[in-house]
């Protein structure tokens, strides 16, 4: 269990165990960072859209590709998750008939034995 310090909130926020604000702003970052130079070329080049075609993106064209990917990546973690769970199911039930030949063996050495060896067999 993590053993929080709560006396300093900010100290808690940042800890690197625990916190999800050190692996947020790794992502964060470097895209912070890409916005800032696109933001300075376009004030250095002011016809940068126009030459490069992004103003010819329509919003419905990039909400499309957006909802695209999504659904490309949710199908493929689905298609995951229910793998690993048939998986799971599979070797549970191998599990199952493991067990189930492990004492099938041990009832029929017991109801053999139990003629010559009584006590033993009452001991195990």
């Amino acid at each position: 269990m993590i053993d929080y310090d709560e006396s300093w909130m900010l100290k808690v926020l940042l800890q690197r165990r625990g916190s999800v604000i050190p692996r947020a702003l790794l992502f964060a970052l470097p895209a912070a960072c890409a916005a800032v130079m696109i933001l300075y070329l376009e004030t250095l080049h002011p016809d940068l859209r126009m030459e490069s075609g992004i103003d010819d993106l329509v919003g419905s064209q990039v909400y499309a590709a957006c909802t695209g990917v999504t659904i490309l990546m949710v199908s493929f973690r689905t298609s995951q998750a229910l793998s690993r769970f048939w998986e799971g199911t599979s070797l549970l039930h191998q599990m199952r008939g493991e067990w189930f030949d492990s004492v099938s063996c041990l009832i029929a050495f017991t109801r053999s034995a139990i003629k010559d060896k009584p006590r033993e067999v009452m001991e195990f």
